[in-house]
């Protein structure tokens, strides 16, 4: 089916495709690099392509299908200028080639001493404070002909849409594995409760508090106290017991 996109370029639509940015992929880099290894062949072969993600809190996430285009866009960081972090920063499409204003005059030359003739970064919209977009690194004099900025666009939608899915995925698979480790950490504290109960004839909460107390005068987490009581209980030894809190 055909649509008419708000830029009037005609373009197929495409249904239910989807990019797989998680399958062997760990961490967002790995996300990102797919994501950029995917972008080059969508429009025809014609372009290299690289993306940056911006996450809060943590740096900037950068990767590319080929060495020249990630290190096109590694370099906007050193030089303080580029149509990508542009287009991060604003959410706004950027070209560059033969018809760009005098702003992206040293961008261009830096283009160019790269091998490619023109420039088109794109935002991808994933809400929330979470930052991306691709960079389309187009070699040889062709330029930016409206086919190509038509099938990057249709491309960028995509993208949006599955790196959404893949950092939803990462964010439950964190929250998944920090479950885990609060559930161990209980389950070790409860075991270590319940020796020290037995052998003192104390309450959950007086146990509980030895535990901390020994925490704070041996400068270690309670769970590190609690598993020290069960490894002992384990060996058939007898568990060493915490030392009470020391008198205020």
């Amino acid at each position: 089916m055909a649509v008419q996109p708000a830029d009037g370029t005609m373009r197929t639509e495409r249904p239910g495709f989807l990019l797989d940015l998680i399958t062997g992929a760990d961490t967002d880099l790995g996300s990102v690099q797919r994501l950029a290894e995917a972008g080059a062949p969508a429009l025809a072969g014609s372009a290299d392509c690289a993306a940056l993600l911006i996450r809060p809190g943590g740096p900037p996430v950068i990767a590319g299908n080929s060495t020249a285009a990630e290190a096109l866009a590694t370099s906007e960081d050193r030089n303080g200028d580029g149509p990508l972090t542009h287009a991060v920063s604003t959410s706004e499409l950027v070209k560059v080639d033969r018809t760009t204003s005098a702003r992206w005059q040293a961008y261009r030359r830096r283009l160019s001493a790269s091998g490619f003739g023109a420039a088109l970064a794109l935002p991808l919209d994933l809400e929330d404070r979470t930052s991306c977009a691709l960079l389309f690194l187009v070699r040889g004099t062709t330029g930016l002909t409206p086919d190509l900025v038509a099938e990057a666009r249709w491309f960028a939608e995509v993208a949006a849409q599955s790196m959404k899915l893949a950092l939803e995925v990462r964010s439950v698979r964190s929250a998944g594995d920090n479950l885990k480790t609060v559930l161990e950490s209980r389950t070790s504290i409860d075991v270590a409760c319940g020796v020290i109960m037995a052998q003192n004839s104390c309450t959950y909460a007086e146990a509980f508090s030895r535990l901390a107390g020994a925490s704070r005068q041996r400068n270690l987490k309670v769970r590190s106290v609690a598993e020290n009581v069960v490894k002992s209980l384990a060996a058939g030894s007898p568990a060493a017991r915490p030392d009470p809190p020391a008198p205020a």
